[in-house]
């Protein structure tokens, strides 16, 4: 390796389940494929692959020692890029002492980059036990941004929250969004098959997809938006994509026994399936109580695989999002978010237009492209 390697720390790698570690390892292979070459040290079994390699590390203090002594055996400066997200590394998301030692390794002349997935957990009047934890995670985040030489997010809202934790010497966060983690397969014949299984071929039928894991801050925004989009005289199908799927399929027949046969949710899915089940919706409903944002990658996977989407705006949505490549209700609101899904289920040419919309845009500001250019500049 040379002196030139980008060092990626992070607390999640495949096979190891996690967004954090599906989008290091395509960053992985995106920074390989420009020259550089790559060493992931992280919870993952040790590899080699041309300019990539994968070296196994933990976060505790055993595993920072050593740490320590296998990077010091490469060239100086060190380029240390850390994935962070408090959970990511350990210790019920209280891992100080792994931030500590990134702060040490800056002091030490290693040059430190960090990506914020997410900031720190909030302080909360409702659940008093977490407040320990929002206040370590904040020691954390202080600790990073002082050892940051240039400080990423994964959303600009994300900048607001940490700025005041920010050294003033450091300069203005750099926005990278997360592209999508499910690569688009071009199979057309898989996904006519799928979409006839599904009765998609008989007149007035439409496939009605969500991509999530249909957690509890989700679920009361999409289900009363899919039992409207579903209720009589509609005859359309609901495709549950993703961890979860399973079990709230079965609450909406228990809320709506006529739904019976008309929601399929197949689980979780290897890549390749789950790119031909995307292709086979008509539209995606993906709601979000702060907003569609550039840190969904459950939104940019129907978005690169040209799937119109329906989504709301929020806190957090940034500006791109307004430009026309959704279908955008202008807060998280079932009613509005169920009336866009049936306009565009009426409105063939509607959708052919927005997901061409939406694949330009995703390639002009969401793709892997954009990461790499936003993160070699400088």
């Amino acid at each position: 390796m040379s002196a030139a390697a980008w060092h990626l720390l992070t607390g999640e790698y495949p096979p190891r389940s996690g967004g954090v570690g599906e989008y290091t390892a395509l960053l992985v292979h995106a920074l390989a494929g420009e020259g550089l070459d790559v060493v992931v040290w992280g919870p993952a079994e040790a590899s080699r692959e041309g300019r990539m390699e994968v070296r196994p590390a933990t976060f505790d203090r055993v595993g920072l020692r050593r740490l320590d002594r296998e990077l010091n055996a490469f060239p100086a400066p060190r380029t240390l890029l850390v994935q962070y997200a408090p959970q990511a590394f350990g210790r019920r998301g209280m891992n100080v002492r792994f931030c500590r030692w990134v702060h040490s390794r800056a002091r030490r002349g290693d040059l430190v980059r960090v990506m914020f997935h997410e900031p720190f957990v909030r302080f909360s009047l409702v659940r008093p036990q977490r407040n320990v934890l929002a206040a370590a995670t904040r020691v954390m985040a202080r600790l990073l941004l002082r050892a940051a030489s240039i400080a990423y997010v994964s959303t600009p809202a994300w900048e607001r929250l940490l700025r005041p934790l920010a050294p003033r010497g450091l300069g203005p966060m750099r926005w990278l969004p997360i592209p999508s983690t499910v690569p688009r397969v071009d199979d057309p014949e898989a996904v006519a098959l799928l979409r006839a299984r599904l009765g998609a071929n008989r007149s007035a039928v439409h496939v009605v997809g969500h991509f999530g894991t249909y957690g509890g801050m989700i679920t009361p925004l999409l289900e009363p938006a899919l039992l409207a989009v579903l209720a009589p005289p509609s005859t359309s199908m609901a495709l549950l994509l993703g961890d979860g799927g399973p079990a709230f399929a079965e609450r909406l027949r228990r809320v709506d026994p006529s739904l019976e046969g008309r929601v399929v949710a197949p689980g979780r899915l290897p890549r390749e399936a789950l790119s031909v089940h995307l292709q086979a919706c008509d539209v995606v409903v993906q709601p979000y109580p702060d907003g569609v944002s550039a840190r969904r990658t459950t939104a940019m996977a129907p978005l690169a695989h040209g799937v119109p989407v329906v989504s709301n705006a929020g806190a957090f949505t940034e500006p791109q999002w307004r430009a026309g490549g959704i279908a955008l209700a202008s807060h998280p609101d079932p009613a509005a978010l169920a009336s866009a899904a049936l306009d565009l289920l009426d409105d063939p040419a509607r959708r052919r237009e927005l997901a061409a919309a939406g694949v330009e845009l995703y390639g002009r500001e969401f793709s892997m492209r954009r990461t790499l250019e936003r993160l070699l500049d400088g």
